[in-house]
């Protein structure tokens, strides 16, 4: 009988879960299929847990599976590895379907994808029609791994666009388009919001609408040092109404965040997912291009990307951002620019958005992940 669970692998940056994790929610709505989600690195797992979203969203479809329990010790940290992989070997061999976004091209967990290569699916790392990424791998000269299984998943339009357009006939590949737009993810998002904001931030009144700021490290460059300190002087001089929630990322030295911000009433360290933020927001700040802006995006909310792109950088973007199409507005490091630009956007009066998202097919995935199990 085959397995009526889904087994993925994600990379330690939690985009890749960001990225399945609409999927797997719908697949478990409609089709009762769990998932078994696999973590290898603290930081991925840590991240996960802060997560408050994301974390709720994956305790409902199934459960994550922290491979290495975080274990130091070489030989219990390998104990924990194979025994997990053991259990998780036994489910292949049951039929259930991977899922996973490059690490079953690497040996040794490459042996499942030689084992299993028509239930292995290799899924596009980021759910937007990005092209940075790949613009950086041609930079780079990233020699790209030929996918192992069967099975391709991709979201951008064109295949040439994301790390499988070397990839010959011999695969399936399923075009699911942009995973956090779909309308039964928005839909989701929309009915837990106001939950969220009253269970975590029953202090914030989102009633006129908030600033996100989108945070990614600080304290290891100068430079992003400086632009999180503009950011933040610019933003203590709107009006001291407007709540601005700061989302950090993993990496994020939260500490100095607390330093920068104390003392000043309307600024709250946020943990909810992005697209819960979406909910409720007037603007969107980043000080480096951030998938969280597409999000916004979407949302039809300002977007702002405050950085500091070096000359070559800003010739080959042509002036623009790396993602200009989801950017509103790119300000590179000038501190007056950015702050004329961010109160003009507070000074207009906030109006909830009504993004319902957009009801597309799944191109015949859903059955593919699915097996046995797939409800008509």
């Amino acid at each position: 009988m085959s397995s009526n669970r889904l087994i993925v692998f994600v990379k330690n940056k939690l985009i890749t879960l960001d990225t399945i994790l609409p999927i797997l929610l719908e697949i478990k709505v409609k089709h009762n299929v769990s998932s078994d989600v696999v973590v290898f690195d603290q930081l991925a797992h840590d991240a996960i847990n802060k997560n408050i979203v994301i974390k709720d969203i994956l305790n409902f479809v199934g459960k994550e599976i922290f491979i290495t329990k975080g274990e130091k010790t070489t030989i219990l940290r390998r104990f924990y590895i194979l025994t997990n992989l053991f259990k998780l070997s036994l489910k292949m061999i049951s039929g259930a379907k991977i899922v996973h976004f490059g690490h079953l091209n690497i040996w040794p967990l490459k042996v499942f994808a030689i084992l299993f290569n028509k239930n292995v699916f290799q899924m596009q790392g980021n759910a937007y029609d990005f092209k940075h990424g790949m613009f950086s791998t041609v930079i780079k000269k990233e020699t790209l791994l030929y996918p192992v299984g069967f099975n391709i998943i991709i979201f951008s339009k064109n295949i040439e666009d994301t790390g499988f357009s070397h990839v010959k006939n011999n695969r399936k590949v399923y075009y699911f388009g942009e995973t956090r737009t779909r309308s039964f993810w928005v839909d989701y998002i929309d009915s837990k919001s106001n939950f969220y904001f009253e269970k975590y931030h029953k202090d914030v009144d989102i009633s006129k609408g908030v600033i996100v700021f989108i945070l990614g490290t600080i304290d290891a460059l100068e430079y992003k040092k400086n632009l999180f300190h503009d950011t933040i002087e610019a933003l203590k001089l709107l009006n001291p109404e407007t709540p601005i929630l700061l989302k950090p990322h993993a990496y994020t030295e939260v500490d100095t965040v607390i330093n920068a911000i104390s003392g000043y009433n309307n600024f709250h360290i946020t943990y909810l997912h992005p697209s819960v933020l979406c909910t409720v927001s007037k603007a969107f700040i980043s000080n480096n291009f951030s998938n969280t802006l597409a999000d916004a995006h979407s949302y039809g909310i300002p977007t702002i990307e405050y950085s500091n792109y070096d000359k070559d950088k800003i010739k080959k973007t042509k002036g623009y951002s790396v993602e200009n199409k989801f950017v509103t507005y790119f300000v590179n490091n000038n501190k007056s620019k950015f702050y004329k630009i961010i109160k003009s956007i507070d000074s207009k009066v906030y109006i909830r958005g009504n993004f319902k998202g957009y009801d597309r097919s799944d191109n015949g995935l859903f059955y593919a992940l699915c097996g046995n199990f797939f409800k008509q």
